[in-house]
């Protein structure tokens, strides 16, 4: 069973319908089409990979 890919939201934040998932927080993409556009937008980020963009980012 392969896992499920979570993603935190870096920039800003995301209203999906009645919730907003805030910086920092979890966040479940609708859609693939969604996800990729956010990805794209560097406003999610797939989760684990904060700490190694951080720390060769400088």
């Amino acid at each position: 069973m392969a896992a499920k890919i979570e993603y935190v939201v870096v920039d800003g934040c995301i209203q999906d319908g009645s919730k907003v998932v805030r910086k920092g927080e979890v966040y479940v993409p609708p859609s693939a089409e969604l996800r990729d556009v956010l990805l794209e937008e560097g406003i999610i980020a797939r989760r684990g990979k904060l700490d190694s963009e951080n720390e060769s980012g400088d």
